[in-house]
């Protein structure tokens, strides 16, 4: 006679229901950023598709949906409605008001100009461009590993001098993190002390700059620089190198190497303690730089290859960085370094490593970036510069993924720096669609699977719409600027 084993299979499946009960009565685990999944049984009983009063997941989603629409409030400030009658903030009016005067077109993100074509606005920038075909326009961008190895930063500089001119890819420290994953430079040195303001207990703030690293250079330190063109056309061949460096008082010599040809010494100035610049203009493809001698005072900071007119872009990442360096940087420095590579622009995009999903308040955060904004735009004069929202972040929840709550908070301090400190905003999070983007980005292979970082292709789609910011404040400019001549002329 065979056995019935429907008593055991019974047993084993309330045993079952028993467990899943009890993992979902536990809090929810999680590992750093990364949450597991609710374990839910009843979750279809709860479902989309229940209606009315019985739906208790359909409830508590409205619930959720009706808090994030309204933004968070910052101390000191309050609600208000938009013209629509929208929920919004004080920092929200007043960028919703500043971008009335230069709406984006064509559905672009616009970029707000907070400084009231001030001091630090973006009309200095745009007047440069229009000189382009003669002059060089330097762009610094700094920010952390979301640009590390030149993403989204090399498709920017390939589109602007595609339509300005230039070529080269700018200023490059001497060794950079990522520095391999370029796909428009090969970059090699060796010999070199490298402090950086991440992570260094030595580092020292009187060598601070904008690259937030400096050097010091080894018995026969070398760097070599050899422009890739293949995916980069515009990049190559360049005009110009130079080396950058603080004296120190101390004199030496270093030699250049152009092309693999042959090479030719240059004396370190040692005279003013300021910083020093060589540079070698030729038809350059590659360039090397060796230090024969030098005081081990002499601080080295990078080169750069660059053209003698058109648009020229420093991608100046710093992995971890939070961007609290700059309000550190000496004004001297700052000046020194603006008399020999001046900027006219600069581009401020910091956020991923101060949002958490935990922290809340970022008051101290924000007084000390405002610093370093305010510190760029008293010691960088003519340069304008352009604070970029932090990006979707997210985070799986029991729910589906949800933007990090920090980031929503932090790009509420990052508008209030904006505004405080009169100068440009762009909002990076809605130009590449709010919540749910990165998601939409992992999954079209443009982002990593942290949900936080680009890869290159991610890089190629917001340079685009970036790129398209600017384009279109400054056809905005030139249509301003023809409207003026125009009236002037009757």
């Amino acid at each position: 006679m065979r056995k019935n084993h429907l008593t055991d299979v019974t047993v084993i499946v309330l045993a079952t229901v028993l467990v899943l009960l009890g993992l979902y009565s536990l809090p929810t685990l999680s590992v750093g950023e990364w949450e597991m999944r609710e374990v839910d049984i009843l979750a279809d009983l709860r479902g989309d598709g229940a209606t009315g009063n019985d739906s208790l997941s359909h409830a508590a989603d409205s619930i959720e949906r009706a808090m994030r629409e309204v933004p968070p409030v910052l101390d000191g400030s309050h609600l208000t409605h938009d013209k629509n009658g929208n929920v919004i903030t004080v920092e929200d009016s007043i960028m919703e008001s500043f971008a009335a005067l230069n709406p984006g077109r064509g559905g672009v993100q616009p970029i707000i100009d907070l400084s009231g074509n001030g001091v630090g606005g973006m009309e200095g920038f745009y007047e440069a461009l229009d000189h382009a075909d003669s002059s060089v326009v330097r762009i610094a961008v700094m920010g952390d590993s979301f640009i590390e190895g030149d993403i989204l930063t090399s498709t920017l500089r390939e589109m602007l001098q595609a339509r300005f001119g230039g070529s080269g890819v700018g200023f490059v420290p001497i060794t950079q993190t990522g520095a391999g994953l370029r796909r428009n430079l090969r970059h090699n040195a060796a010999g070199w002390t490298e402090h950086r303001f991440v992570g260094d207990s030595g580092y020292a703030s009187s060598n601070s700059n904008l690259a937030a690293s400096y050097f010091n250079a080894g018995p026969g330190a070398w760097i070599n620089l050899a422009l890739k063109g293949e995916n980069f056309p515009h990049v190559t061949p360049c005009r110009s190198s130079s080396l950058y460096y603080y004296s120190m008082g101390a004199a030496g010599t270093v030699t250049s190497v152009v092309n693999g040809g042959s090479s030719m010494s240059h004396n370190l100035g040692g005279s003013t303690g300021g910083v020093g610049v060589i540079t070698v203009t030729d038809n350059i493809n590659s360039m090397k730089w060796q230090v024969n001698s030098c005081s081990p005072a002499t601080v080295f900071l990078g080169a750069s290859l660059d053209d003698n007119h058109g648009v020229t872009i420093d991608n100046l990442a710093m992995r971890s960085s939070s961007g609290l360096h700059l309000a550190g940087i000496p004004a001297g420095r700052l000046q020194d370094f603006d008399r020999v590579r001046h900027y006219d622009l600069v581009i401020i995009m910091y956020g991923l490593n101060v949002a958490s999903k935990s922290k809340r308040d970022y008051t101290v955060y924000m007084k000390r970036i405002a610093d370093g904004v305010n510190n760029l735009k008293q010691n960088l004069p003519g340069s304008s510069l352009m604070l970029v929202s932090c990006s979707d972040r997210e985070q799986r929840t029991a729910t589906g993924f949800r933007t990090i709550p920090g980031v929503l908070e932090l790009i509420q301090v990052q508008k209030r720096v904006a505004i405080n400190t009169r100068i440009s905003f762009w909002n990076l999070y809605e130009a590449m669609g709010g919540e749910g983007s990165i998601v939409n980005m992992v999954n079209n292979r443009e982002a990593n699977s942290d949900y936080t970082h680009i890869n290159q292709k991610g890089g190629e789609r917001i340079a685009k719409l970036l790129y398209n910011a600017i384009v279109s404040g400054y056809e905005q400019h030139r249509s301003r600027a023809n409207t003026l001549k125009n009236n002037s002329g009757n």
